[in-house]
């Protein structure tokens, strides 16, 4: 009797542990979009966005393009007008326990010299639409280090 308790109750812990890992979502890049929104609401910095639907996407871009709204989400990176050619990048997106995703980016490289002309540095990718998460964390990734730049709350 007590081995299987002890049976069980290893099975029972190893099986939670599963559970919690992370777990990795598909994350497809996107190319091609370009910011058409007004820049007196973005802050300083990268402002991150979770975009679940038509309304929110025109704020950003306009016209619609390829993002099936009921099959995936947007996420977006994108930074107020500047002359500086900075790049903008996801690395990878997690969901952790089932409760909310985490996002991880590289931001701010300097790829060149100053531009001579105005731009908004951004970021665009598309990741399976989650049902059950209602909170999306940002992280810059930075030489092994991870820093929250943002949550998102999803409506």
């Amino acid at each position: 009797m007590l081995r299987y308790i002890i049976l069980s109750t290893v099975l029972l812990f190893s099986t939670l542990a599963t559970i919690a890992q992370p777990r990795q979502l598909k994350l497809t890049n996107k190319s091609g979009y370009y910011f058409s929104g007004n820049d007196s609401k973005l802050k300083d910095g990268v402002n991150c966005f979770v975009v679940n639907e038509q309304k929110e996407y025109e704020k950003l871009f306009g016209r619609k393009k390829d993002i099936d709204f009921e099959k995936e989400w947007m996420l977006v990176l994108v930074m107020p007008s500047t002359k500086k050619d900075i790049f903008l990048q996801f690395n990878r997106v997690s969901m952790q326990a089932g409760s909310f995703i985490e996002v991880y980016c590289d931001f701010g490289k300097l790829k060149g010299k100053a531009l001579t002309y105005d731009t908004n540095p951004l970021a665009v990718c598309t990741i399976p639409k989650q049902e059950d998460i209602r909170t999306v964390r940002f992280y810059e990734e930075h030489k092994g280090k991870l820093h929250l730049v943002e949550t998102v709350q999803v409506d």
